[in-house]
């Protein structure tokens, strides 16, 4: 699992290398809708500095892939340095320029936050969640079974955090490889575990304990 820093642009955003001026701009607008301060979701769970530092390459990343000249220099500075194979760079042509996005409206969130937490009050007793919690390494998987016992989809996940699902399915799936870095990783396990009202702390350390034994395994 790569740092924060070792990112590239294209990572940064969770886009392909060869990715359209509206795929760079919606990416853009959802690292947003994220990592806003008035996100409604994460607006607890960063520090600013933590903020601050993703923002703040979430900015230089779009602004230098949506520029076509920087993003040619840029692309050659991964090329040169064997980071991205030149296949990967053949980009889809667009006849016109697509504006951003508006922001994401916060009030729907809220309902679907409402939606997620009148499902797991009517859950009852949470037998599984239970047994769970109780194991000192925790699984993808396990979280998928929480979520799906408590009738809860990716898409609601979704839905509230602005997390993608292709990210939500990599942290469910244990794939290692697909994760995103770790101050990305802790925050998004935060969010997934404050939706479905679980102990956000026991789920970061016992997932990060399962994702670091299989990193140990595989070496």
């Amino acid at each position: 699992m790569k740092r924060f820093e070792e990112f590239n642009f294209y990572e940064i955003l969770e886009i392909p290398c060869n990715a359209s001026t509206f795929q760079i701009r919606e990416a853009y607008r959802e690292a947003l809708s994220i990592y806003s301060e008035d996100s409604l979701a994460t607006y607890s769970l960063f520090t600013a500095e933590e903020r601050h530092k993703i923002l703040s390459r979430v900015e230089k990343a779009f602004n230098t892939l949506i520029d076509k000249k920087a993003r040619d220099e840029y692309d050659k500075g991964l090329l040169s340095s064997g980071l991205i194979p030149e296949d990967q760079l053949e980009r889809k042509d667009q006849k016109k320029p697509i504006p951003l996005f508006p922001r994401h409206d916060h009030t729907n969130d809220k309902a679907f936050l409402s939606k997620i937490r009148k499902r797991i009050e009517e859950e009852g007793e949470r037998d599984l969640s239970g047994q769970i919690m109780a194991k000192e390494f925790i699984s993808g998987n396990d979280l998928k079974r929480i979520r799906e016992s408590l009738e809860v989809s990716l898409f609601d996940i979704y839905e509230v955090s602005r997390v993608s699902i292709s990210t939500l399915e990599a942290i469910e799936g244990d794939q290692t490889e697909n994760l995103p870095p770790d101050i990305y990783l802790v925050n998004f396990l935060k969010i997934y575990a404050e939706l479905l009202q679980l102990d956000s702390k026991r789920i970061v350390d016992g997932y990060l304990k399962n994702i670091h034994s299989k990193n140990e395994t595989q070496r």
